[in-house]
């Protein structure tokens, strides 16, 4: 069925995928490496690498084989292997399969096992095989069976595992180190008496300062519990060179052959098979051409008891596009794919119409129904969990990844439902529909250049120097988005001068997209002349009579910049009585039409109006267009003559406001709908420079609000938990932001934001 086809996970347009490898950051994008047999869906035929890139870990382009058999060395399959970045190249590592033609065991007899280099700057070129290893190169117990290289660079030496079975059948690791990358020398083992027969996939790897040796042995004995597939997968601890606690990685039917690798942002993550050889179940998808897919990528942390947990890429959460709460008991039709979450502790037992989760006695079972026919010959696979805390369950349109107790237990399987897929809960769960591309944030108004001054505490004419530095409301909001993995646009002027290159560029850099910023000679770009007091607070003194933002037209605000929106932000800054003023009113009413929230900062800046007057009248004709408001003590007062922050919201929740943010400063910060309310205290946090702190509050927010699937009619149900989480997780951020000088270059990446409050 063609509904198969699935739109989360990795697959191959045709014939076989298995082993993920070469997996990596490099030019921008990251790489995902695979075997690939593209001749049969059975997996048969030429053992190849195929690839596929993405800028995000969510859209995924398939770009062809990039390697094949082609030496002697390789001839009979292009194996599995690793990729490693070092100065500006791409250096794949890979085995090359041999199988001579005679009368052989091929165990210890009649194979070769060639490692193989290569070095590029072109992910999608692989050319150019050197061989470093051969069978004399391997320890002399060990038979033919050496395989998977996985090479790091650790304190500037070299370093690379290998997995292998010895000669009479015991499975270990060889340990390899070189001074650069075609010069190992063999250094040691890693090895467990009696602990299967050959270690495929070794993995040794570094979680949060602890070491991990992950590997992929087959003939370890089944268990009701433990090793109950075919081959397993798993890890152990490693202390200097002692292996300890094997636990395996996934619990359920498709996992084996995991690779890690590190993003740029220090996050470990992981992918795996979503498969495994020799299976006594099936993939019908065979007889449409193709079979197997890769896991989602997993971010690895360290649990409490020292074991990994596995949990989505936090990218995920830019998917989703809307919610249902779930009573228990309740049944929904799902739409897939889809991202469920379970923290009722009450829960025993979830359904979704050809299988089930239970979890009971401490441990937690996926079981398919018998007679359904989704499985495809799966049953059953358990796994122990001690106490309930939560679940969160990712449905692809034929996979299943189930995430528990924070990830510390995962169970995977391919599933394939020949009917609507039905869910129903015994206790309260939140499901996520989830879309095909993020839904992204777009900002309206001024992209311009604060000057920041060389010392703080004094007056302008005390300033002896200014630092040139990305600036402007709409385009800090977008900034805090985007490092928070959210993706991001602006609409906005710029003058075709040195600045506005400059701004284009910092822009890109910061992940936002600029495909719709267009530069004119008519005005200069803006720039505002910034001093510091030494609590960090700031004056402003603004070149902008006119600028080339202020020239924006709503001719050129065309329908296509608001596909997958999630919502609109805009300033008061751009309201004068100027063309961009006629380009707000636009923009909101296309993204309205899309579904957006409209969020509105008046964030007051008095220096650009002729009177207070005029200000006050921008602010309040486009307050009843928004959503979202943000206000502080002082623009309470100046909009609605109220001085008390209740007393204001009714009147804002009148004119069509669902949700008010008040921001306190260091006092802290409430959210507000008409229904209930939440609020977070201060975060304590010495101020070098608060340029940017409220845009970086209201970005945070936003991208809160778009990780918990809220949509404009879910604003004025948010719960009092919801809000107050939202007011912590923005006070949190923004506290962050003030420790280090400008803006955008303030704003920590989501993982750096986990590190600091984790």
């Amino acid at each position: 069925m063609s509904e198969w086809r699935q739109k989360l996970h990795i697959e191959p347009p045709q014939g076989w995928l298995n082993d993920p490898n070469g997996l990596c950051f490099y030019s921008g994008k990251y790489h995902v490496y695979f075997q690939y047999a593209p001749d049969s869906a059975s997996g048969g035929g030429r053992k190849c690498w195929g690839h596929m890139e993405s800028p995000d870990l969510l859209s995924w382009e398939y770009t062809g084989i990039v390697m094949e058999p082609d030496i002697p060395e390789d001839s009979n399959g292009v194996y599995s292997g690793c990729a490693v970045v070092d100065e500006g190249k791409l250096h794949i590592f890979y085995t090359g399969n041999v199988k001579k033609p005679g009368d052989y065991d091929y165990i210890n007899e009649g194979r070769e096992a060639n490692q193989i280099h290569v070095v590029t700057d072109d992910p999608r070129v692989l050319n150019g095989k050197n061989i470093i290893l051969r069978n004399p190169d391997y320890p002399d117990y060990c038979s033919c069976h050496v395989r998977d290289p996985k090479v790091w660079i650790e304190d500037g030496v070299w370093k690379m595992v290998l997995g292998a079975r010895t000669r009479d059948s015991k499975g270990l690791v060889l340990y390899y180190e070189g001074d650069g990358p075609e010069n190992f020398k063999f250094v040691k083992t890693y090895e467990v008496p009696d602990f299967g027969y050959m270690w495929e996939c070794p993995d040794l790897f570094f979680v949060e300062g602890r070491s991990f040796l992950g590997l992929s042995p087959q003939g370890l004995p089944h268990e009701e519990f433990i090793n109950q597939n075919v081959y397993s997968s798993g890890y152990f601890k490693l202390n200097e060179d002692k292996l300890s606690d094997f636990e395996e990685f996934d619990h359920g039917f498709d996992f084996y052959a995991p690779q890690t690798f590190e993003t740029p942002d220090g996050r470990r993550l992981l992918i795996g098979w979503m498969g495994i050889g020799d299976i006594p179940y099936s993939n019908p998808t065979t007889e449409l051409g193709w079979q197997h897919c890769l896991t989602l990528p997993r971010v690895l942390s360290v649990a409490d008891d020292g074991g990994i947990c596995q949990n989505p890429i936090d990218e995920l959460v830019n998917l989703r596009s809307s919610r249902i709460r779930c009573a228990a008991g309740q049944k929904t039709e799902l739409t897939l794919p889809c991202d469920i979450v379970i923290r009722d502790q009450d829960f025993t037992r979830a359904s979704f119409g050809g299988f089930e989760i239970t979890v009971g006695d401490g441990a937690a079972v996926l079981k398919f129904v018998e007679g359904k026919g989704w499985g495809y010959g799966r049953d059953i696979r358990r796994v122990r969990i001690g106490q309930f805390n939560d679940m969160r369950i990712i449905l692809d349109t034929s996979s299943v990844e189930i995430y528990i107790n924070g990830g510390r237990f995962v169970l995977s399987s391919r599933f394939y439902p020949d009917a609507d897929v039905t869910f129903e809960c015994d206790a309260k769960a939140t499901v996520y529909m989830l879309g095909d591309k993020p839904m992204k944030l777009v900002a309206i108004g001024e992209a311009l250049i604060d000057f920041i001054p060389d010392k703080t505490g004094c007056s302008f004419d005390q300033v002896t120097a200014f630092a040139p530095k990305l600036g402007g409301a709409p385009a800090n909001v977008c900034g805090a988005f985007s490092r928070l993995t959210g993706k991001s646009a602006i609409l906005t002027k710029l003058g075709k001068d040195p600045f506005g290159d400059k701004i284009l560029k910092e822009l890109g850099e910061a992940g936002i997209d600029t495909s719709d910023v267009i530069q004119t000679d008519e005005a200069n770009t803006a720039l505002a002349f910034v001093s510091l007091e030494e609590n960090g607070n700031r004056t402003f003194s603004f070149y902008r009579n006119p600028s080339a933002d202020m020239l924006l037209k709503d001719s050129e605000i065309r329908d296509d910049m608001f596909e997958d929106i999630f919502a609109l932000h805009f300033c008061s800054v751009s309201l004068g009585d100027f063309p961009m003023k006629d380009a707000h009113r636009r923009a909101i009413e296309k993204a309205r039409a899309k579904g957006a929230l409209i969020s509105f900062d008046p964030n007051l800046r008095f220096p650009l109006w002729k009177t207070e007057e005029d200000l006050r009248a921008a602010v309040k004709e486009f307050i009843p267009k928004a959503d979202i408001l943000k206000l502080s003590d002082e623009e309470i007062e100046f909009i609605t003559g109220k001085t008390d922050i209740k007393d204001a919201a009714d009147e804002l929740f009148e004119q069509g406001v669902k949700l008010i943010v008040y921001t306190r400063g260091k006092d802290g910060a409430m959210l507000m709908t008409r229904n209930a309310s939440g609020q977070a205290e201060g975060v304590a946090a010495k101020a070098v420079d608060t340029t940017g702190a409220g845009d970086a509050y209201i970005g945070s927010l936003l991208w809160y609000l778009k990780s918990i699937g809220v949509t404009v009619k879910d604003l004025p149900e948010l719960t009092e938990d919801e809000l107050t989480q939202g007011a912590a997780f923005a006070n949190r951020y923004c506290a962050v932001t003030i420790t280090k000088p400008g803006a955008i270059p303030s704003y920590p990446s989501l993982q750096e934001f986990k590190n600091i409050y984790k």
